[in-house]
């Protein structure tokens, strides 16, 4: 029977609703198909009033023929959500769960309505988890209960909903990257990434996952493989370089970072990588003896034959107590006590200073002692170093820093100063630049120090501090 498009219900016959309901669908779905969406939406809000209207004939249905109508209502409720017309989709929507309390899309469509529009969340997740108890296999179910979750801030439920849903199907993308976005660290699923991007042939991203894989595990073949996928990828040969300066395989390290150089000449992180391992090469020459150590420090180098009687003298104890500082510090800092460690430091004098840089220095001291000193203190204390050209001290503190963490703004500074001071343009500027890039504050060290004002002139100095 041909409803018009206008005008007031009209009375049918039981025989004729759930054809009535089922002939309005049609033509509103065809009216979306043309473009005609204002007509569309009249006729999805008329087949929502009519189950009002026809409540004493709806509810005499067969329960098959209201499952029926149920499903009808329901893709006029999905066809509503396109349309965004949200109040009315709900509205059907939950008629059509009324006439059927085990349709699950009408439960996951309520759902979906209210997470579109970020409103009652709590009853977002109670639809979701009502259609998760009718379908418990159902993948969409699950994903959008996580979402629910997630979007309350309830992140451990949120991992719950989303993994169930991963053990349905092992390679649901959806459910993957949902999980990554919460735990980018999670290697199982990293893992169960990398195999769905293999299958689907999926280079670039899979790449990416398995230097994210060796990252975290430090298992080479994921380094094997993706070189043999690709065996001139930048960022997997560059973890290659960090791989081998950690075995000591510098030999090999060092062909790969000079091929680096020569494909990618402007690359800030292959140039920096670069001097860490020419730093690195450096510390391998034989430390400074002590007796050197004292003479540039202006200490009297006789002072390990010091007589009973000058030990004895005021000024050379307190010589040796200030010598000693040094030991203090590390030793608090070994212990645990950082707050008596940061005050120390703090009081360290640049002979001091110089003297702790000349002993056994690894990442977390080396952290330690960055981030525990003001950017004007260890400036000076740089400055002194340079000015005594003790390069290779500095540099190894500074390579410990940026080994395990390339963007720390202060050290990338301190980095940027000391290639500067040994006549390393290339690599001043780029360390500069990322120092610039990860702390937008650095630019007015950078600007106010005198080292760095030889580039004053040159175009990348003015538009690094402009």
């Amino acid at each position: 029977m041909n409803l018009p498009l206008f005008g007031g219900s009209r009375r049918k016959r039981e025989s004729t609703v759930l054809r009535d309901y089922a002939k309005t669908l049609e033509e509103a779905k065809a009216l979306m198909k043309e473009g005609d969406y204002d007509r569309a939406q009249i006729l999805f809000r008329r087949i929502n009033r009519w189950v009002s209207e026809d409540f004493e004939r709806v509810s005499k249905l067969a329960e098959e023929d209201k499952k029926k109508l149920s499903r009808i209502l329901t893709e006029a409720g999905e066809d509503m959500l396109v349309l965004k017309d949200y109040e009315y989709a709900i509205k059907t929507l939950e008629k059509a769960k009324g006439l059927d309390r085990n349709n699950v899309r009408a439960w996951i469509d309520i759902g979906r309505n209210l997470l579109e529009r970020n409103v009652q969340l709590p009853y977002a997740v109670s639809s979701l988890k009502e259609a998760v108890k009718l379908a418990p296999n159902n993948v969409e179910a699950s994903i959008m209960l996580g979402d629910a979750f997630r979007m309350q801030g309830q992140l451990k439920e949120a991992i719950e909903s989303y993994t169930h849903a991963l053990e349905i199907d092992p390679e649901n993308e959806d459910a993957i990257n949902r999980i990554l976005k919460i735990e980018p660290d999670n290697v199982e699923v990293l893992k169960k990434y990398a195999e769905l991007l293999k299958k689907k042939g999926n280079d670039t991203e899979l790449l990416k996952v398995y230097n994210k894989l060796y990252s975290l595990t430090k298992d080479e073949k994921y380094l094997e493989e993706g070189l043999d996928i690709d065996p001139g990828n930048k960022e997997l040969l560059i973890t290659k370089v960090r791989h081998l300066m950690d075995s000591n395989e510098l030999v090999e390290a060092n062909r790969i970072i000079e091929q680096l150089r020569e494909d990618y000449p402007d690359d800030p992180t292959v140039q920096m990588l670069y001097e860490e391992l020419s730093g690195g090469e450096k510390e391998e020459v034989k430390p400074i003896a002590v007796d050197e150590l004292f003479e540039d420090l202006g200490i009297d180098e006789t002072l390990g034959e010091i007589s009973a009687e000058e030990k004895e003298s005021s000024e050379v104890k307190e010589e040796i107590k200030e010598i000693n500082k040094v030991d203090e510090f590390l030793k608090s800092f070994e212990n645990g006590n950082f707050d008596e460690a940061k005050e120390i430091l703090k009081n360290l004098s640049h002979e001091e200073f110089i003297d702790l840089a000349n002993r056994e220095i690894n990442f977390e001291l080396a952290k330690f002692m960055v981030d525990n000193l003001e950017i004007e203190q260890g400036n000076t204390i740089l400055d002194e170093m340079i000015s005594q050209q003790v390069y290779e001290y500095a540099e190894k503190i500074l390579n410990e820093i940026l080994k395990k963490n390339f963007k720390d703004a202060k050290a990338l500074f301190y980095k940027g100063k000391l290639m500067a001071a040994k006549g390393n343009d290339m690599g001043a500027r780029n360390f500069l630049t990322m120092s610039v890039k990860f702390n937008s504050e650095m630019k007015k060290y950078i600007e106010e120090d005198k080292i760095l004002k030889k580039y004053e002139n040159e175009d990348w100095y003015k538009k690094l501090i402009s």
